[in-house]
């Protein structure tokens, strides 16, 4: 802001000059007193496109968190590994500050921040053979693929629960497309913009396009950053809480993923 400034008209230069620096100097202390040092905040991620990974952006996700740092006037810096080194890493290395993104839970050692985008949990099938009945007991009758570690939705987690459903679990998304396509399951969970992203990137997956299709959703879950419970990761966690509010996650999202909805 520029501030508004009134000089005094007097008769002698001296004091004509003496006003304006003594308006300068106050100007200059008021200015560094509210002043925010730019600092750099260290978080960890894994390969979860297309919302985290290893990709100039470092995904969707990693876009949200910059921004909201940047209206606060800091940068990020992102490191991208297994899954489980990521959280290992946020936890007990002292120069990290948290990690993404995470589902909502209940985390030892981390609090989550506000939501930075949703995940849209639903079904892949064979092309035209698409799930009616998606509660519970309409889930028990599948042979359902779900991806081993990964957290689930609400219908699929509840069956699962009630011991109605049992799941086929493999180590990844890709494994899952190929085995609806080939017949092997009659559905598996996964993401719906991590299932279009693949779909359009995975050279394995291209003899299958027309074959898989995605739908219904069964659960739209929120993405945030978990910031481990350290005094360090506490303070980025409430300085990122203020970024939040001054950025349009939906436009972002609109921008980076709508393509991946059509």
């Amino acid at each position: 802001m520029t501030a508004r400034r009134r000089f005094l008209q007097f008769k002698g230069v001296t004091m004509h000059r003496n006003a304006s620096l003594a308006a300068a100097i106050c100007a200059l202390v008021l200015s560094s007193g509210t002043a925010v040092r730019a600092e750099e905040v260290k978080l960890t991620t894994l390969d979860w496109l297309p919302y985290s990974g290893s990709v100039p952006d470092n995904g969707f996700c990693a876009v949200v968190i910059r921004e909201a740092f940047k209206a606060m006037g800091h940068t990020v810096s992102i490191e991208v590994l297994p899954w489980q080194r990521a959280v290992k890493s946020a936890k007990d290395e002292p120069e990290v500050a948290g990690y993404f993104p995470e589902y909502p839970a209940e985390l030892e050692g981390f609090t989550l921040s506000g939501s930075i985008g949703e995940s849209p949990l639903g079904l892949i099938v064979p092309t035209g053979k698409p799930v009616a009945d998606t509660s519970p007991a309409g889930l028990s009758r599948l042979k359902l693929g779900v991806v081993n570690g990964y957290v689930n939705a609400k219908p699929v987690a509840d069956a699962t629960a009630a011991g109605t459903l049992k799941t086929e679990g493999v180590v990844d998304d890709e494994t899952n497309i190929k085995k609806v396509a080939a017949g092997r399951i009659d559905a598996a969970e996964i993401d719906g913009y991590v299932f279009s992203y693949l779909m359009r990137n995975a050279p394995a997956l291209a003899p299958l396009q027309g074959k898989v299709e995605f739908g219904p959703v069964l659960e739209a879950k929120t993405l945030h950053v978990a910031f481990n419970t350290k005094p360090a990761g506490q303070k980025w966690a409430a300085v990122f809480a203020e970024g939040l509010k001054k950025i349009d996650i939906g436009l972002l999202q609109k921008q980076h993923l709508s393509a991946l909805a059509r």
